[in-house]
Parts: structure tokens; sequence; C-alpha cells
């Protein structure tokens, strides 16, 4: 009996472990209700959207600021009270005095992430940078990239309009890594700091590598720490949201996953933690989308709710890809005008 028991104690041990492993690496699933198309009941709709940040609620629902790949800045509201929840966006549009002459002169107008800057009463964006070489205008990529401030009319929860921008100096060396297209995909902002998160180290042909770098630089001393994303097992950063000075959330779309860092006061990494996720279509939770969207959003609600959405790829994001037979006209239609989708989920690291 001993015998047995030696034998087949390391075979239970094994049997535990791999359960155990296997319960710990399940993917986050979406909350209930979600995904959804990110149009509104009369048409409206969002686009290439790869920047979120959560504002606050007014009643039943919730607002957001989105940032657009074709350079658009949107206000998107959540009604929960919905099932599934009901979306509605509003463009925030440019004072053509004092913005259109500005963004004229960049190659791309290239929304990546957003923030709404409480201490300054701002809207800051970061910009990935595009060079134009088409002649005669030559544009380089490094004279667009970076953080750009906005203001805007009325207040943050039912302004229609931005103007005055400006671009924010800062320090070169955190332009070292940057490339053609390839910036500060991730962005986010606290009272004391700036958390930039390049989206990946690139080669001279603009070959991702396995990793990138976190910045954070202290909005006073403007002192940087430069953070390798090997420290947190991140392949690339596609979004950021920081909950406080020493609390971050971000999102890596060559991993599939949603990280979560939490920092000593020395910014030295205390704990970090991920959790892939799925992307399932809304109504077909058995068609991933993984396949023609990238996830370069992220926003955490005032509950702690996450909230991420895709960025259509428009060359792969066809209709084709999936059974058509199962599909509405609808649902057709929205794939094949670009309308990303929002997902959201319970925080698994809370």
């Amino acid at each position: 009996m001993r015998q047995l028991i030696k034998i087949l104690t390391p075979l239970l041990l094994i049997v535990i472990y791999i359960a155990a492993s296997h319960l710990t690496d399940k993917k986050i699933e979406p909350a209930e209700g979600y995904p959804i198309w990110m149009k509104s009941p009369e048409g409206k709709f969002s686009l290439q959207t790869s920047g979120l940040f959560y504002l606050g609620r007014q009643g039943q629902k919730k607002f957001f600021l989105s940032a657009n790949d074709n350079g658009r800045i949107d206000r998107i509201s959540l009604d929960e009270s919905f099932s599934p929840p009901k979306f509605d966006v509003q463009v925030l549009h440019f004072e053509v005095a004092s913005t259109a002459k500005f963004f004229a002169e960049l190659a791309k107008m290239d929304f990546e992430d957003i923030v709404y800057d409480k201490v300054t009463n701002r809207i800051l964006v970061s910009i990935e940078g595009n060079s134009d070489f088409v002649p005669p205008r030559r544009v380089s990529y490094q004279k667009t990239e970076g953080l750009y401030e906005l203001e805007f009319n009325k207040t943050i929860l039912d302004c229609d309009t931005l103007k005055k921008v400006k671009k924010i100096p800062l320090p070169e060396e955190l332009f070292l890594y940057t490339n053609d297209n390839v910036t500060f995909e991730g962005f986010a902002i606290t009272d004391n700091y700036i958390y930039l998160g390049l989206e990946n180290i690139t080669d001279v042909n603009s070959q991702f590598s396995d990793s990138t770098y976190l910045y954070i630089m202290d909005r006073n001393t403007r002192a940087i720490k430069k953070i390798s994303s090997k420290l947190f097992n991140v392949r690339s950063i596609t979004g950021l949201c920081a909950k406080d000075d020493l609390t971050l959330y971000g999102v890596d779309r060559e991993s599939k996953k949603i990280f979560y860092i939490k920092f000593n006061p020395d910014f030295s990494i205390k704990e970090h933690k991920d959790k892939s996720f799925d992307l399932p279509m809304p109504q077909h939770p058995d068609f991933s989308m993984d396949k023609m969207t990238g996830v370069e959003a992220i926003a955490v609600d005032d509950e702690g709710n996450i909230y991420t959405d895709v960025d259509p790829w428009s060359d792969l994001y066809k209709p084709d890809l999936t059974p058509k037979a199962l599909l509405s006209e609808e649902e057709k239609i929205n794939i094949t005008k670009l309308i990303p989708v929002l997902y959201k989920y319970k925080n698994p690291f809370q």
C-alpha cells in the first residue's frame, strides 16, 4: 500500500498542478451584454478607435473620450440600463481658425491614445509619427510624433469643439526608439506623472521585436524612468490607463492580453499580472475577431471594470472571413464599414 501511495502521490500532484494552471491561465470573458458594435441606434459610429479614456457618469450614462486613427476625436456614451448597452457617439469638431492649419501640416492625423487632464482642464492626445514622401512635402515622422494639447469649449461632458492645439515639448531621450508609424500608442496621466508606452522596439526594416519600453516622466521635474517590458512580460504596448501614481493598466496587442502593474515608490515593479482575452463578435460568441483586428485601447471606469475595443484592419476586416450565411445584413455592413467593437471585462486584478 505504501508503495502504491508513493507512486500515486506524484501523479496526483501533477494533476493538481495542471488543473490549477488551467484555471489560472483561463482567458477573461466579456461582461454580460458585451461586446457591442460601436454604433448608435441612429447609425452614427466610431471609426478606427485606438484610444479610450473614462470621463465619468451622469445618471445611467457612462462617458468616454475616444481617439481615432483617422484624425477624429469623439465623446462616446454607454447607457447600461439597456441590454445590450446603448451606444452613442458625438464627434468633437476642430475649430477651423485655430486648428485646421496646424493639422494640415502633418503627414497624417494618426491619433493613438487620449486623456483628459483635470489639472490643466485640457485634452491630451498622442499622435503617431508618419512620413509623407510625396513631393514636395517630404514631412518626416519625427516632426509629427509626440503629445498634443487641445482646449475645448463648454465642459468636458458637453463640449463639441476643439481649439488651440499645441505640441507639448518632451525630452529627446523619449524618442530614441521611435520609428515611422511606431511611437506612443500607450499614454496615461496622473496629477504627478506621465506614462508613455512605446508600441514596440523595431529594427531598421520596421520589423517588430519581442519587447518595448515603458517611460514614466515626473510632470514637475521631468525626470524619466525607462522600464523594459521584458520585466512585466509584455511584447507591445498599445494602450495605457493609470488608476493612480503607482497603478497602471495596459493592453498588449501582439500577445493579446491585458496587463496590470503595481509600482513601488521608486517605480521598481512591486507586482505585475496579465490575462489573455477573447474577442468574440457581438451576438456570435463562437466567432473570433482576433485574426482581423487589433486591440489598441483600454479604459477603467469608477467601478474598476475594464473596457477595450478593436481597431479594424481594413485589409482583413471582411465578411468573407466568417460564415456569411450566419450574419445579418446589418452585421455584414458593420464589418464592411470598419465599425469597431467595444468589450467590457470584470477586472481580474482587483
